[in-house]
């Protein structure tokens, strides 16, 4: 899964000319191949020596895969959404670097009893829907979040038709261009409320059931007489399993109810963030990010 961090991200970078970020990325690369190498050898020398090592390397593969597919959210919405110019899409970018890489690994692995993540099927059908719904998440909230959120325009809507072909016609440009419309017209839309957060992941819980795209998924684990919401069939797994662990998780949203993170209202809290509020989040339009952008292309072109 660190290829699905580094390369496509770093590509991206590369791609818009942030140099930069792309010596830091592929340096950072190098390292995470030769820590996959050696923990590839080590797993194997485990799955060798003591056959009742594989259902526990199975069950570390399990859910670290699915913690892992959980944080990839944020570069799935960055590589269809943030980039200005777009190397490919996060559809593209899993099919190459999971199913295809991934999948040959696995193979490599069956022969020790070793079988693909549990949610691996359900991970590659989010595949088509995880940008979009992230995207539509922190276009609810980017009041209350360290980043721009922004209505793609026509030639990006176009481009996630033609990457999406199966889904984002369906489900997600009506929706885009209908709040477009509203912002349009002064009803820009901002949840006044806060989103309700994984116990396991902490992501807001605003995905949806993958073989029913217009339903939330949301699950009900129950511990010690206390009911907690795990986002989905995977990390319910893994709270289940280890329930001590993530009973205890510090979770904002629910530390902001508790006035815990500077006050009730939003903009006592995000000062406690030492959130700048309207040039750290709310729209990108006229923000001092672009204001930034806009002269760093004028300065390359000029060069």
């Amino acid at each position: 899964l660190t290829n699905l961090l580094f390369v496509p991200f770093m590509s991206g970078a590369a791609f818009n000319g942030d140099m930069a970020t792309v010596t830091f990325g592929f340096s950072a690369q190098s390292d995470e191949a030769r820590h996959m190498t050696l923990g590839l050898e080590v797993i194997k020398f485990m799955l060798e020596q003591d056959e009742r090592n594989i259902p526990i390397v199975q069950r570390w593969m399990d859910k670290w895969f699915w913690r892992g597919t959980r944080m990839l959210t944020l570069v799935a919405m960055m590589m269809d959404y943030m980039l200005p110019k777009r190397v490919m899409s996060w559809r593209e970018a899993w099919d190459i670097y999971f199913t295809e890489a991934g999948g040959a690994l696995f193979a490599d692995l069956a022969r020790y009893g070793i079988k693909p993540p549990k949610y691996a099927d359900i991970a590659t059908k989010e595949a088509e829907h995880l940008s979009h719904q992230a995207w539509h998440i922190f276009y609810n909230y980017t009041h209350a979040a360290a980043f721009h959120t922004w209505i793609p325009e026509k030639e990006e809507l176009d481009w996630l038709s033609e990457k999406y072909p199966n889904t984002f016609d369906k489900y997600y440009r009506p929706r885009l261009e209908y709040l477009d419309k509203e912002e349009k017209a002064g009803r820009r839309f901002y949840n006044d409320t806060l989103p309700m957060l994984c116990q396991v992941c902490q992501i807001p819980m605003g995905f949806t059931d993958m073989d029913d795209p217009t339903t939330i998924s949301f699950e009900v684990s129950e511990y010690n007489g206390d009911k907690y919401h795990p986002c989905s069939h995977g990390c319910k797994d893994i709270f289940d399993y280890e329930p001590e662990k993530y009973v205890q998780a510090w979770l904002p949203v629910h530390q902001i109810y508790q006035g815990n993170c500077g006050g009730a209202e939003v903009p006592d809290v995000l000062k406690w963030y030492n959130f700048n509020l309207g040039a750290d989040n709310m729209e990108y339009k006229g923000s001092p990010d672009q204001k930034l952008w806009d002269e760093w292309q004028d300065h390359r072109k000029k060069a």
